[in-house]
């Protein structure tokens, strides 16, 4: 039969187990302030830069590649497609080249760089089709749909000199863009605010785990590495009957 000290100890120990959880919380409590301070400035940031997000517009276009040779609808074959998709991603890498993009950064006088421009086009594979996807992006609408249009035909000049035959033809000219690309402003306050908790939290955990004070009989168990035995309560002598008040 176990004492009645063992059911006691045992208590003891589950409500210190219980109350682990809660000692975070109250670290996120008592830290509030150092929570707040660090959460704010990466907050702030967020907000800067939703705010601060550049008005975009995409000029794009449609090409359609073939091997030039000519075919009904009934007699393509799956290795005839298969060709036209690999000429497509061939050209996908010919239309970002140093010659086509030089000359149209020549031709609209650009001020942007070659690298920068390259990062800004792009062109594309439709998957299981013969059609190619180039884009460009600008904060001029009008811009973005003249560079992307005149990309895509110096991007045909240049497969008819180097393949000796017309095998890529417009489906879609790009038009002027009416609206903007989404700026995502509601997006990025959600990832600021998330971020700036977490920041904020983690900081607060940090400096509690470097605090070298006593909280609890348990740091001390930890400490020493034995069991408890028993506390001595804090209490004011003034106020005990018959007591003094520390002096005599």
């Amino acid at each position: 039969m176990r004492r009645r000290e063992e059911f006691y100890e045992d208590d003891f120990y589950e409500d210190e187990e219980e109350l682990d959880l809660m000692d975070l919380v109250f670290t996120l409590l008592r830290r509030w302030k150092l929570i707040t301070l660090t959460a704010i400035p990466v907050f702030a940031l967020g907000v800067f830069f939703a705010a601060t997000r550049p008005t975009v517009y995409k000029g794009e276009m449609t090409l359609m590649v073939s091997s030039g040779r000519n075919y009904v609808a009934s007699s393509l074959e799956s290795g005839e497609l298969s060709v036209n998709q690999k000429l497509a991603t061939t050209y996908a890498e010919m239309a970002k080249s140093r010659v086509i993009l030089n000359n149209v950064i020549k031709k609209y006088d650009l001020d942007e760089s070659l690298k920068e421009l390259q990062e800004k086009v792009t062109i594309n594979p439709v998957e299981d089709t013969e059609l190619l996807q180039l884009t460009y992006k600008n904060g001029d609408p009008v811009m973005a749909a003249a560079v992307v249009n005149e990309i895509g035909n110096e991007f045909m000049l240049k497969v008819r000199e180097v393949m000796n035959f017309q095998n890529i033809k417009v489906v879609e000219p790009a038009e002027v863009p009416k609206e903007a690309l989404p700026k995502k402003r509601a997006l990025i306050l959600a990832i600021s605010l998330v971020l700036s908790v977490m920041v904020g939290c983690m900081s607060a955990f940090i400096v509690e785990f470097f605090f070298c004070k006593l909280r609890k009989p348990k740091d001390i168990e930890k400490i020493l590495g034995t069991s408890m035995l028993g506390m001595v309560p804090d209490f004011n002598l003034s106020l005990v009957e018959g007591g003094t008040d520390g002096k005599e």
